[in-house]
């Protein structure tokens, strides 16, 4: 077996959190929040890796309920036990729900692909199929998402786009990768 692109995968996982890193110790912290809760104006990071939010406010606990509430919908019409799991624009995780009969792998990757679709903003497809052809990719690692827990680059995981920021994910894991991956965007679907 060649390993040659989870090697560039790494590796570009590598110098993104060098990078993050040297970033974050160079910028000036995010404002805080204004009263009543509301992200101040200048809350998100922008710059380059696909504009990610950056409060955890981005997404509530009732917004990702809602996705895991549609996204189970759509397991159970294709007779699917997965696990579901939305994280923040940080890689934290918000909600999960294991349904009953999904396979433990499922509840590792699940929130694994979630992340791992914050980390790059794009679906975990194409991060895996970047990673399989050896292509270079960026990702924005912030200090929250390193101890957040694990990254897992299988198809299964979406990003949640609003404004043209990143600012949660969702994760699916128990079904095939493509079966995973429709359930995920029925939980999208649901907020969009």
């Amino acid at each position: 077996m060649d390993h040659h692109p989870i090697r560039t995968l790494l590796l570009a996982l590598g110098l993104a959190i060098l990078g993050s890193i040297s970033a974050l110790a160079q910028n000036p912290a995010p404002a805080a929040p204004a009263p009543g809760g509301a992200a101040p104006a200048n809350a998100g990071r922008g710059g380059g890796g696909g504009g990610r939010g950056g409060a955890p406010a981005l997404i509530d606990l009732a917004t990702a309920r809602k996705m895991v509430d549609a996204a189970e919908v759509a397991a159970n019409a294709a007779g699917l036990k997965v696990a579901m799991a939305v994280v923040d624009a940080n890689g934290d995780l918000v909600y999960f729900r294991r349904m009953d009969g999904a396979i433990a792998a499922g509840v590792t990757a699940a929130p694994g692909e979630a992340r791992a679709a914050i980390l790059f903003g794009v679906p975990t497809k194409q991060v895996a199929d970047a990673a399989a052809a050896g292509t270079p990719l960026s990702a924005t690692i912030t200090p929250s998402g390193l101890a957040a827990g694990t990254v897992t680059v299988l198809q299964g995981g979406l990003p949640l786009l609003k404004g043209g920021k990143v600012v949660a994910a969702i994760g699916v894991g128990g079904g095939t990768s493509a079966q995973d991956e429709t359930v995920a965007q029925a939980g999208l679907d649901a907020v969009k």
